[in-house]
């Protein structure tokens, strides 16, 4: 399994790095960028079964990013993993194509998110 982090904070990053490492042993290798611009020209490529996006990013923002995304990797299952009121960007975040949102520092809800993101890629993807 292969996730992406699309999040600018360098430092939250690692952090969510060494939470999928610690909590899921069947990722096999996390991609990472800190712009969606860069996430966007990456993630065809690398091709990963689950993004973690931030809502908060230099140019485009993730909800932007997920629009541009969804219509060609249909199959990804995404998470937006924010800093900001989860209920503010909800609907939107959903409606551009994500699969969940989740507040950065809920871990055991962020481990349940991607916990289930994982067992629906393994099934075929988030379609």
């Amino acid at each position: 399994m292969k996730v992406y982090i699309v999040e600018d904070d360098g430092s939250m990053r690692i952090i969510l790095k060494r939470l999928l490492r610690k909590n899921f042993s069947e990722i096999t290798s996390i991609g990472e960028s800190e712009s969606a611009e860069k996430a966007l020209e990456e993630i065809p490529s690398f091709a990963p079964d689950v993004i973690l996006v931030d809502i908060s990013l230099p140019g485009i923002d993730g909800i932007e990013m997920i629009k541009k995304l969804k219509p060609t990797c249909q199959e990804l299952c995404i998470l937006v993993v924010t800093g900001h009121d989860v209920e503010t960007y909800k609907q939107a975040a959903l409606k551009a194509g994500a699969h969940g949102i989740v507040t950065k520092m809920q871990d055991d809800e962020l481990l349940r998110y991607i916990s289930e993101l994982l067992g629906r890629s393994k099934q075929g993807g988030c379609v």
